[in-house]
């Protein structure tokens, strides 16, 4: 085997059990518990909250919680949810994620899209205006704070001219007269959060592909190929091409957040994804939910870096042939 590949195998095997601790740590060392948090909100009795206690093994020891964390984690069964007992973690995590991909898929897409043929038409016409607007806009954009626009966006384009339902991924209680009909009022839904995330998210992509265009225009093989008379439109397309090496790369690790980057998005519009359900599990200290989530975004991270790794490899054969020697 490449060491190059078995280096990044080990590696991700290392990351993954540190994370599989840290993931078990994190939620058992805030203060109170689920049965706790559920009887102040539920007005429950002292009885029933031991019995709740005793039925999710709270008062187990850590041991006995982390030898049932990691069995349950492997076997698939995770449990049940604290929050929407006696609904199981896994029915709930499978009825979230379609969500989940469909808003994050959405925002790889575009934000992978605009990011790069803005970068390559930046870098390609260089100090001219186009380059300087388009430039000076990724860097104003790229200071905003997420949220901060997402909440603008909610404001003026949802709720004063109603062009956008401001949550939700569905109208609650409508009824679809056909498929189409389903279909516009998930993308109307769909709408805001692609938007506010593709606006803050671009500007990276834009600027690191505009700079990698700008290092390859100085390269010799650009000038010989002038040199042949070869036409401006195919040399640009051949430094797009390797150009687009970095933010390709970037985009791969961005699938490794599909889940974690969804959290921020899908709480400040209340979309039922993945996201919202950790941010829900997190105030109710939900661990079965919190651990299947944490442990579907560790694994997807580590795939993805490891991913990249292979793609940065294959087109790239200095790093092959680096690690070898």
């Amino acid at each position: 085997m490449n060491p190059y590949i078995y280096k990044r195998i080990i590696r991700s095997i290392v990351v993954f059990f540190i994370i599989l601790i840290i993931n078990f740590i994190l939620p058992r060392a805030m203060p109170g518990n689920p049965a706790s948090i559920l009887a102040n909100q539920y007005n429950l009795p002292a009885a029933t909250v031991e019995i709740l206690i005793k039925e999710w093994k709270l008062d187990a020891p850590l041991y006995e919680q982390f030898i049932a964390y990691i069995k349950s984690l492997f076997t698939g069964q995770w449990g049940y949810s604290y929050q929407y007992y006696p609904r199981t973690v896994y029915e709930i995590v499978m009825e979230r994620l379609p969500w989940t991909l469909l808003l994050q898929g959405t925002t790889t897409v575009t934000v992978g899209l605009t990011g790069i043929l803005l970068g390559i038409l930046a870098g390609w016409r260089r100090g001219k205006i186009s380059d300087t607007l388009i430039t000076l806009s990724a860097v104003i954009v790229y200071a905003i704070p997420y949220y901060w626009l997402a909440l603008l966006l909610q404001y003026f384009l949802g709720y004063k001219l109603r062009l956008f339902p401001i949550s939700q991924a569905l109208t609650p209680g409508a009824v679809y007269n056909s498929w189409f009909d389903y279909v516009v009022d998930v993308l109307r839904h769909l709408a805001l959060p692609v938007l506010a995330v593709t606006l803050t998210a671009y500007a990276s992509y834009t600027l690191i592909t505009r700079n990698t265009m700008i290092d390859l225009l100085g390269e010799d093989f650009v000038f010989v190929s002038r040199a042949m008379g070869l036409p401006e439109n195919k040399i640009m397309r051949m430094v797009a091409r390797n150009a687009m090496l970095p933010p390709i790369t970037m985009l791969t690790i961005r699938v490794g957040y599909i889940i974690g980057g969804a959290v921020i998005t899908e709480t400040i519009f209340s979309y039922p994804g993945l996201g919202y359900l950790i941010y829900q599990s997190i105030i109710y200290k939900d661990y079965p939910v919190l651990n299947a989530a944490f442990f579907m975004l560790s694994v997807t991270i580590i795939l993805a870096n490891l991913a990249a790794d292979f793609i940065y490899m294959f087109l790239d054969p200095r790093i092959r042939y680096g690690e070898r020697r």
